[in-house]
């Protein structure tokens, strides 16, 4: 879902515009599956309904490998969103099901490092595969699917679980700002999936990458998805920052100074070399992936932690994604639509997006300071 965006800029030839025109339409159907995940899970199983998601999406992989026409691969990436999100909330509730507090956390980081890790790898190696066959992109997606289908069969004990088995008690000074963290959590988390897509979007038409080949340019593109997996190892491996979710207004005002960093090169204002705006941007990307992995990680540790792990809290998170989703790209698709000649309104729109979110999160956390204690 963030790869693809290099091959409807390299095989399809689509435009900024377009692509983030596909994000916003892959928002709506990712909310979709999102939340109709619970009910799901429940009518069939955890197990029974991450089978289903996977066989599904192995067949839209195939599809669109076999009939790689755009009205077909169209068609495709705007189906599979509604089938991936139902698979995340099933997981989340896996992972967190009947453990204690630390090590909710733990499996939390472990899991973050995983899908994280695969979703840098993937798109670093994009380039690569585009470059060697356009099809191969959705039979590795295929192939992808079987593998965890495999290992799923493997592990169908899993659903011997119980979902709401019990849980210790959250930090007490996490319970004291129970309203804090959620709200900051349902204010960040969308922002910065309105980032995460609306970049992924705008990075293979960006100017400066259009000095690289194919494959070198979804490398560089990946950066800030490799700063993100390192923020997820060191937010695993501590726990100082389960009482502080005030951290996440702090992380949103930096995530909206990088995004700005990453998509505007100094070479608009000053006379430096495109090695140097290649530089600075992946430099801006490194704040960017760490910003992006304390804001995910806070909001998904406080939100399961608080609702002891269930699905439908898993639901809702997932919903906020593919709001971010739809609110972004969107916006700035449709500012670029009615002003086509200004390459720079999409970016600025994007920026005024978030830049609401980190407003409203100041505001709400100046009005509950005074109602719960110090973190």
């Amino acid at each position: 879902m963030v790869g693809i965006f290099y091959y409807t800029r390299e095989v399809l030839n689509w435009s900024s515009t377009q692509n983030l025109l596909l994000a916003a339409g892959q928002g709506v159907t990712y909310i979709a599956g999102a939340l109709v995940a619970g009910h799901w899970a429940r009518l069939l199983g955890r197990v029974r309904a991450l089978w289903a998601v996977y066989i599904v999406s192995g067949l839209l992989a195939l599809i669109a490998g076999f009939w790689p026409t755009p009205a077909v691969i169209t068609i495709v990436l705007l189906i599979f969103p509604a089938i991936n999100a139902a698979s995340w909330p099933i997981l989340e509730s896996l992972v967190t099901s009947g453990v204690g507090t630390h090590q909710m956390s733990r499996r939390i980081g472990v899991y973050n490092l995983v899908w994280s890790g695969v979703n840098a790898i993937s798109v670093a190696g994009t380039g690569w595969l585009i470059a060697q066959t356009h099809a191969g992109l959705f039979f590795v997606g295929a192939l992808a699917t079987i593998l965890a289908g495999l290992v799923l069969f493997g592990s169908r004990r899993l659903d011997t679980i119980a979902p709401t088995h019990a849980h210790a008690e959250p930090e007490p000074a996490l319970l004291h700002q129970r309203k804090l963290a959620l709200a900051l959590s349902r204010i960040g988390l969308p922002a910065t999936f309105v980032v995460i897509f609306s970049l992924a979007a705008m990075l293979p038409s960006l100017p400066v990458m259009q000095h690289l080949e194919t494959i070198p340019r979804t490398v560089v593109g990946s950066v800030w998805l490799l700063a993100r997996w390192g923020a997820f190892a060191v937010l695993g491996a501590t726990t100082a920052w389960h009482c502080r979710p005030r951290l996440l207004l702090l992380a949103a005002a930096v995530m909206l100074v990088a995004f700005f960093g990453v998509t505007l090169s100094p070479s608009r204002w000053f006379d430096v070399s495109w090695q140097f705006d290649l530089a600075y941007m992946m430099a801006w990307q490194v704040v960017l992936g760490m910003a992006m992995g304390l804001i995910y990680s806070g909001s998904l540790y406080f939100g399961m932690v608080l609702s002891k792990g269930s699905t439908e809290h898993g639901g809702y998170h997932e919903a906020l994604i593919g709001l971010g989703s739809v609110l972004g790209p969107g916006s700035a698709a449709l500012m670029q639509t009615i002003n086509p000649g200004n390459p720079n309104i999409g970016i600025a729109t994007v920026g005024v997006v978030v830049g609401l979110c980190v407003a409203v999160s100041a505001v709400t956390s100046i009005r509950l300071r005074s109602r719960t204690p110090s973190s």
